[in-house]
């Protein structure tokens, strides 16, 4: 099975680089994807700062996630630089089964985990 990340089923995008943080005093994870070029913007003027869902898709079946927040950068007004969407994982379950489709994405497309 292909791996992808989808914010329009069946549009894939190319990740560019995964940050992955802890929110203070609680358990929770923060995720941000960030994104050199949107497919789904692309072809769709109507996409914009609200996103209501991403899916990500591997072998183990669809991850769908809910993203908290969307920044877009742009170039000259109109040509997108860099976009950043960011979700939030409550459970450690759920942030096991993330971070194995990220694994799987870093397999897959030359990704390299780094620490801080």
């Amino acid at each position: 099975m292909t791996i992808s990340v989808e914010f329009i089923e069946g549009m894939s995008e190319e990740i560019s680089g995964i940050s992955l943080r802890k929110r203070p005093n609680s358990d929770t994870k923060i995720v941000v994807l960030s994104f050199e070029r949107l497919v789904a913007a692309e072809g769709f003027k109507s996409f914009g700062n609200k996103v209501e869902h991403l899916w990500l898709k591997d072998e183990e079946g669809t991850i769908q996630v809910s993203p908290n927040g969307m920044k877009f950068i742009f170039v000259d007004d109109d040509e997108l630089s860099n976009a950043e969407c960011t979700f939030e994982v409550h459970s450690q379950d759920r942030f096991e089964r993330v971070m194995r489709f990220f694994h799987r994405y870093a397999d897959a497309y030359g990704f390299e985990f780094q620490g801080n």
